[in-house]
């Protein structure tokens, strides 16, 4: 229960942060001849790089959850409130009050996007890469299994090490 509630506000820190962010960019392709080659140097920085936003990315999580629950909602509250928003389709019964929070809610949450993303950044940077090029590995990480593998052997490493 506990995982499958991290996994919502992950998806939702993406979807409210990411949209524009780094986590974004990385999905987009890459120019085919800096996606193809990739040296197992560049794919050790790139395990570095990751592991670190993935890092960086649960502290905004447990601030934005903060932000959330200092505007009085509960974060499943929240979450509800925020896929009927973004989908005319949805519907939520929600207070004005609700409504209000909610909108404080974004308002705040949108305020740490450039440090956050700010902070993405210099943890590519100090990874060796810089964010072109980590854009570049990731699109060819995503394209090719055996660099998948690759690079799942090169994390695990480095979290038993």
């Amino acid at each position: 229960m506990l995982a499958a509630k991290k996994i919502k506000i992950a998806l939702l820190f993406v979807t409210l942060i990411g949209s524009a962010g780094l986590f974004a960019q990385v999905q987009q392709p890459a120019a085919p001849e800096q996606a193809t080659n990739v040296s197992d140097a560049e794919l050790e920085n790139f395990a570095t790089a990751y592991m670190g936003m993935q890092m960086e990315n649960q502290k905004a999580q447990q601030k934005i959850m903060k932000t959330i629950e200092g505007q009085g909602l509960e974060v499943e509250r929240f979450q509800e409130i925020q896929e009927a928003t973004a989908d005319p389709n949805k519907e939520v019964d929600a207070t004005e009050e609700e409504k209000t929070k909610h909108k404080n809610a974004i308002a705040e949450i949108e305020k740490m996007r450039p440090e956050f993303e700010s902070k993405m950044e210099a943890i590519i940077k100090d990874s060796g890469l810089t964010v072109e090029r980590y854009q570049a590995v990731g699109a060819a990480i995503q394209a090719d299994k055996a660099l998948q593998q690759k690079l799942q052997g090169i994390m695990v490493k480095k979290t038993q090490g």
